[in-house]
């Protein structure tokens, strides 16, 4: 056992050293940061409104607690979404109050649970080497089920299977259960056998994926009594930033840890809660004061880094939301200059435009390329912001392309280095036994995996046997070579560092030689890239720690590469970021807004966030785009500005284009707002029995009741289950056979009886 996980007796004798006065921590604070910093007694809920200075808080807070007695560093664990915001806080605190910060624990939810799984895994059965399965050796293992079970994987494909998976496993479903629930579904019955052989199969390889560290370590702290106290008596005060984006087994996770002590305090905004395709689930903090009666709950509304004109913008997009907590955000400082807004004729026009106002601003304002970001709703609009960027001379970088870790040398150097640590690892060994070429290709490999499952064998001890798994010739040569390099490469981990085992793996497997033999240009920046890949690694102590870092590296963790250079990101990975300038683009109907929330009341509240978090990055200059056509799907068609453009008071707003086409209508609506009316702006006109508008689906015509048989063209076939309103404004919930119960504003819904 070691010190820094179980000897909490000679932790808890030893006085924080280094530390200044508490009042000194308040300077500077608002009165409602000030409260948060050092309210204690009950669970605390900190509504942080975007740009408040959560972190601030955060840190203050922790610093605080050290500073009065109330907590020593190593009962504070402090979570949150991001190495690169975990690295952030750990910085602020030492600043604060000196080395003594360095025994807390700072980490991300999956950081955190890796390491309680280290120190416990045979808790579960693990051996404390588990490897860890990213999404691409999930799917990998996926399809190889699917191909032993003869399965067509064409017509249901392995990501969608290992996608399924995930999703039952953010639902605190295992196989067993999940086969339990969907008994009467045979797809899913069938995705549920898949499952039961894709854990079994993860168990022999010591393994678990991404979602298995959440699952697993609150299953090991339910499962043992004295682990969980241990944790409790540990973490005496537990912190959690961005609790908006808990899943479910993340909220089950806190509020098991804060169960005896309930020494709580969550920080998020209900009003930035954008992942709820990554299961983040926004009423564990809408009812984070259900869960815990006494909390107390204090807002943070006061903003350091917008123009009021910005955050009145906003204050008025995000006001349309019903499922929030209502805040407005204010400034101390400047109004600010009106937010620009251009109406393109097509997306190169849009491109065009976004290419000549980052000069502008350039020129103007004197900012620097960094300065500046374009966001945008999906990847794919990147291709001509890229192109009109580059005819522009204008340096820029594309934010979570393809991430360095995700280049096919660093996750080939990757597997060999995650195979040395643990030698059952199946994954890694399938990946690098033919990587370099060593004629181990998919029959003889087969034929190693039946081998290794009919005796009892990982797939790399396999290879030790491959004259025995009926391997011959190239094949057989192949796999025994592929076996002695891991024993020698197993051999010198115990000598070398980090650093000089990637060099020697990529120098001992070939990969090294096999790229410098190609000699291509692609080649050279390859070899380079394993390189850098060495010097990463000088950063640890041990192959294991290095390989545990390098799994769980996130888009976020990137962000500081590059620099000089304009920004161009979706608006998912904008969150948490700021910018002096931002210019927002592609605001349209079905594209921003996505097509798939047109139907959906809660999608739809998700897109209004995801609109309100990319205005709040902006911190002097915003700017919006739309086009009035686009090429979507291949085909040129018609776009219908954005609602939330209709959202924006008009006050707020220059208009630099010229008067729209005729055949597409502008409107103000009676609120002010400027824009293309939107759908509920124009629904104001018609009552029941009216004809729809020109753009409904006709669906609100139905006349449909409760029981009524339906189909929808993504949803597939559902009951309905209830029906409200009237006209424009009728709305549906219907229950899918395969997407369960979706709340549906029917003139804008493809919906039919079936």
């Amino acid at each position: 056992m070691s010190r820094s996980e179980f000897s909490d007796a000679a932790l808890f004798d030893e006085p924080a050293r280094g530390l200044g006065e508490p009042g000194e921590l308040l300077v500077g604070l608002t009165e409602a940061q000030a409260a948060a910093v050092t309210q204690r007694g009950a669970p605390l809920l900190v509504l942080a409104g975007a740009g408040s200075g959560k972190t601030r808080v955060l840190t203050r807070r922790i610093a605080h607690l050290l500073a009065t007695g109330d907590a020593r560093a190593w009962e504070i664990l402090a979570i949150t979404f991001t190495n690169k915001a975990a690295d952030e806080m750990r910085r602020r605190v030492v600043d604060l109050v000196g080395p003594a910060a360095r025994d807390m624990w700072v980490s991300t939810f999956h950081s955190a649970c890796l390491r309680m799984l280290r120190a416990h895994a045979e808790v579960l059965g693990y051996e404390r080497g588990f490897t860890i399965y990213d999404q691409a050796d999930a799917e990998g293992l996926v399809e190889r089920i699917m191909h032993e079970l003869n399965l067509d994987t064409k017509r249901l494909s392995p990501r969608s299977v290992a996608a399924a998976i995930s999703a039952a496993k953010n639902e605190m479903l295992n196989a067993a259960r999940y086969l339990e629930v969907h008994a009467q579904d045979p797809s899913r019955t069938r995705i549920g056998q898949i499952y039961t052989l894709y854990e079994a199969r993860l168990r022999t390889a010591n393994a678990m994926d991404f979602d298995d560290l959440l699952l697993n370590a609150l299953g090991m702290l339910r499962a043992d009594a004295s682990v969980l106290e241990h944790y409790q008596r540990r973490f005496r005060h537990l912190l959690v930033d961005e609790f908006q984006d808990t899943n479910g087994v993340q909220n089950e996770l806190v509020m098991l840890l804060a169960e005896s002590h309930r020494n709580l305090c969550v920080v998020g905004d209900s009003d930035q809660s954008i992942y709820r395709f990554r299961a983040a689930d926004i009423r564990n903090i809408l009812q984070f004061e259900e869960r815990f009666a006494d909390a107390e709950v204090i807002v943070l509304e006061q903003n350091f880094r917008s123009t009021q004109t910005i955050l009145d913008a906003a204050n008025a997009v995000i006001a349309r939301n019903a499922r929030r907590r209502a805040k407005n955000l204010f400034t101390e400082g400047e109004q600010g200059e009106r937010i620009r807004l251009y109406r393109a004729g097509d997306e190169y026009d849009e491109g065009r435009w976004v290419a000549s106002e980052l000069r502008r601003l350039a020129a103007e304002h004197h900012l620097s390329w960094s300065d500046m970001a374009v966001f945008y709703r999906t990847n794919a609009q990147s291709r001509v912001l890229e192109e009109e960027l580059l005819r522009a001379g204008i340096a820029y970088r594309v934010i979570s392309g393809m991430r360095f870790y995700d280049r096919k040398e660093i996750k080939t150097a990757l597997a060999y280095a995650r195979l040395i640590v643990n030698p059952r690892d199946e994954a890694s060994a399938r990946r690098v036994i033919n990587e370099p070429k060593r004629g181990v290709g998919a029959m003889a490999q087969a034929r190693l995996g039946a081998y290794a499952a009919e005796h009892g064998l990982s797939f790399a001890e396999a290879a030790g046997h491959a004259s025995a798994a009926g391997l011959a010739s190239r094949a057989l040569g192949g796999a025994t070579r592929f076996s002695m390099l891991l024993e020698e490469l197993r051999a010198l981990n115990n000598d070398l560092s980090p650093r000089e085992m990637i060099d020697a793996i990529v120098r001992e497997s070939g990969l090294g030689a096999a790229l410098r033999e190609e000699g291509t240009d692609e080649a050279v920046s390859r070899l380079e890239n394993l390189g850098e890949l060495a010097s990463a690694a000088a950063q640890y102590e041990s192959l294991l720690e290095f390989v545990e870092r390098m799994a769980l590296v996130s888009d976020a963790d990137q962000l500081d590469a590059g620099a000089g250079a304009v920004s161009l990101m979706t608006l998912h990975v904008a969150k948490g970021l700021e910018f002096p300038a931002v210019i927002i683009t592609g605001l349209e109907e079905t594209v921003f807004p996505h097509r798939r929330a047109l139907s959906d009341e809660a999608e739809l509240e998700e897109e209004r966030r995801l609109c309100y978090v990319g205005i709040t990055r902006a911190m002097r200059h915003l700017a919006l785009t739309h086009a009035w056509t686009r090429t979507l799907w291949g085909q040129r068609v018609d776009a219908l500005a954005s609602r939330f453009l209709a959202e924006v008071p008009a006050a707020l707003v220059q208009d630099l284009s010229s008067a729209p086409p005729l055949r597409r209508g502008y409107a103000h609506d009676e609120e002010g707002f400027v824009g293309r009316a939107s759908p509920y702006a124009e629904g104001r006109a018609f009552g029941a029995g009216t004809a729809p508008p020109a753009r409904s689906t006709g669906a609100e015509l139905l006349g449909l009741v409760a029981g009524d048989a339906v189909l929808h063209a993504r949803y597939g076939a559902g009951v309905v289950l209830s029906t409200t309103g009237e006209g424009a404004r009728a709305r549906a919930s219907v229950a899918f056979d395969e997407h369960g119960v979706k709340q549906l504003v029917l003139s804008m819904t493809p919906l039919r009886r079936a």
